[in-house]
């Protein structure tokens, strides 16, 4: 059966992917995918929850891959759509963090600035860290512009302010935040991006939806740390929708695994500020290379032949 995507798009062949494609895969990377429907559907996530998001992050994902061919970037990566990843990140991140409008000069400029920044430290890491990148180029130029702010004049902060609750709100919680996973804490926001993971990848979706509830299970049990209005506006499961797919991705396709990486992420979101800085995706990204680093301890000292032997034997015997 043909997939959806190239119902509608029709397939393409590696190597021939025209670069209107490589725009809309790097949208879709925001959750993990290589998919120009799902990034239909992640458009109109961020749209109806902000339309100037919207279009700062087509601005970044038509930036990214031109950027990164400039860089010399000809290879398979290219066709994933992984170059948009940070970019759209940072993209969807300045109008969630800063005020700004479709006239502003100076923040339209600073958005290109930024998105060529995250391709360049993008290109540095993988050049240089024995982990994946995933959002760290985002994280890094983020902060460098948050610490910036008193010296950049037109940079002018959001101030958010929670409305107090004390009732948790489940389905509502575990729907913005998945929009969340795009700076876009709406229900239907939320609904838009399940279906975009699913129509991409069923598995993929289905993890994304149970990070959301990790999320929002988690967070509610210490909810000393974390009140109802928080939950309900999606702010936890960020980290645990990423966080359940990166793993999955990174880590041999586990369960176990992914959801135990969206456990770790939700827990490690009000330590990150401690260090100074906004939490943002990093517990997600910790969390990810955690379980990839144990995965390597794993295989290269934990691996021994008698180890081997009596699990093989085990699962001769059980069959």
């Amino acid at each position: 059966m043909m997939a959806p995507v190239e119902a509608l798009f029709g397939p393409v062949a590696p190597g021939q992917v025209p670069y209107w494609r490589l725009v809309l895969r790097g949208c879709s990377q925001l959750c993990f995918q290589t998919n120009e429907l799902t990034a239909l559907f992640f458009l109109a996530a961020v749209a109806l929850a902000s339309p100037i998001a919207a279009a700062y992050m087509l601005t970044a994902a038509v930036i990214a891959p031109g950027a990164r061919m400039v860089l010399g970037e000809r290879g398979p990566v290219l066709e994933t759509g992984l170059p948009g990843l940070n970019p759209c990140l940072i993209a969807l991140a300045l109008p969630a963090f800063f005020h700004t409008g479709w006239t502003d000069a100076a923040m339209w400029g600073l958005l290109i600035v930024a998105v060529l920044s995250t391709v360049v430290l993008t290109r540095l890491l993988v050049a240089f860290l024995p982990l994946p990148t995933l959002a760290l180029p985002f994280l890094i130029t983020f902060w460098i512009i948050f610490a910036l702010t008193p010296i950049l004049g037109f940079l002018q902060p959001i101030a958010f302010g929670v409305a107090g609750q004390t009732t948790l709100h489940p389905v509502e919680a575990v729907l913005r935040g998945l929009g969340e996973a795009l700076f876009s804490p709406t229900v239907w926001s939320g609904l838009l991006v399940l279906a975009g993971v699913l129509l991409s990848n069923w598995r993929h979706g289905v993890l994304a939806l149970l990070g959301a509830v990790i999320a929002m299970v988690v967070a509610y049990y210490h909810r000393d740390l974390a009140d109802p209005a928080t939950i309900n506006l999606g702010l936890y499961g960020f980290n645990g929708v990423l966080a359940a797919v990166a793993v999955f991705v990174c880590c041999g396709g586990m369960l176990r695994l992914a959801c135990f990486g969206a456990i770790l992420a939700t827990l490690l979101i009000p330590a990150i500020p401690d260090f100074g800085v906004s939490a943002l995706s990093a517990p997600f990204v910790l969390s990810t290379w955690l379980l990839v680093t144990l995965g390597w301890i794993e295989r290269n000292w934990f691996d021994l032949p008698s180890t081997r032997a009596a699990s093989a034997a085990r699962e001769t015997e059980s069959a």
